[in-house]
């Protein structure tokens, strides 16, 4: 029987160093060509070679794990199609180099006693909350405390946390674009319905909305609604309008609460973008089936994951993060209802 293959091996056909065999196989890019990275990866495949995990953490300290927590009180937390695409970014760019993900839904003041906070043995940890800022705060502060890289979603950076990188999308220049757009088409009086849960998104773009209106003398008339549940959506959307009467603009703070308004509106005979204008935010794949068609703004959610993944993997090789603070641009995505 022929022997297993090895790092010499490898080495060996791939006329290259055991360190560089090392590196390729745990997924370090630096002081490697893409030449030399192929060529190795070419040789491994080639020799059917497999590397020992259980050898190569007890020399390296790693576990080859990611731990991700969400801070949400509902147990369907991955059904959200933001966080369902944050984490298929991560979770992608983490398999790559051969990191498993290990995600725990915690409810909020319950994460000290969590598993990936008591117990788990992970290599760096993500994580994306909702709650007050002072709530959110203290959980960077918590996790940010374990002497592990961390990654925060959607979090602006704060001083109290070492070795920890923060990793968002420019929300506020949402909001500010859906403002400029909303008085482009002359509204002045504009309802804008929020999850009854407070995330840092939300916050963001209320007041890049606020940034424009206020100053034109638009009024912004905010109410909550639990946005996991079509039901309970339209009967905010309803109660309100007959409560306020008809704004001449309704905003969802995401695409959820605007399609399930915009089916509300049509059941009252009501025409959009004729009689109320009608925007979203985050534009996934599901707004598309929206008649009329959405005026949102694109989230780059699975960028995101993917963003903070890469920077994370880099921590590890590099020791320290390269970089402490990044954003993502969004998009403004014209439609048909405003």
């Amino acid at each position: 029987m022929p022997s297993r293959p090895t790092l010499h091996t490898v080495a060996a056909a791939a006329e290259v160093s055991i360190a560089t065999v090392s590196k390729v196989v745990n997924g370090i890019t630096s002081g490697v060509s893409e030449a030399t990275r192929l060529r190795v990866e070419e040789a491994i495949q080639s020799l059917g070679y497999r590397p020992n995990r259980l050898g190569r953490g007890l020399r390296t300290q790693r576990h080859s794990a990611i731990g991700m927590a969400i801070v949400d009180p509902s147990p369907t937390f991955l059904a959200d199609p933001f966080s369902t695409n944050l984490v298929a970014g991560l979770a992608n760019v983490l398999s790559t180099h051969g990191f498993g993900l290990l995600i725990q839904g915690v409810k909020p003041g319950q994460l000290a006693q969590s598993l990936l906070v008591k117990r788990s043995e992970v290599d760096g940890l993500c994580m994306l909350t909702c709650g007050t800022p002072r709530e959110r705060r203290e959980v960077v502060r918590l996790l940010s405390s374990l002497g592990q890289p961390l990654v925060a979603f959607q979090e602006a950076p704060s001083p109290d946390a070492p070795d920890t990188c923060f990793v968002r999308q420019d929300d506020r220049s949402g909001g500010v674009a859906l403002g400029r757009r909303i008085l482009e088409r002359g509204a002045r009086r504009v309802s804008l319905f929020i999850a009854d849960l407070p995330w840092p998104a939300v916050e963001e773009r209320i007041f890049g909305l606020r940034s424009v209106l206020a100053p034109a003398g638009v009024m912004l008339n905010i109410t909550t609604c639990d946005d996991s549940r079509i039901d309970d959506i339209t009967r905010a959307v309803a109660a309100h309008i007959d409560r306020e009467g008809l704004p001449d603009a309704l905003v969802g703070q995401n695409d959820q609460i605007a399609l399930a308004a915009m089916k509300l509106l049509k059941s009252r005979g009501l025409i959009i973008p004729h009689e109320i204008k009608l925007y979203g935010f985050n534009g996934f794949a599901f707004s598309a089936f929206a008649d009329p068609s959405l005026t949102t703004i694109r989230s780059p959610a699975y960028e995101l994951g993917v963003a903070g993944g890469q920077l994370l993997l880099e921590r590890l090789d590099a020791g320290r993060f390269s970089i402490t603070e990044r954003t993502l641009p969004v998009t403004f995505v014209p439609g048909e209802s405003g």
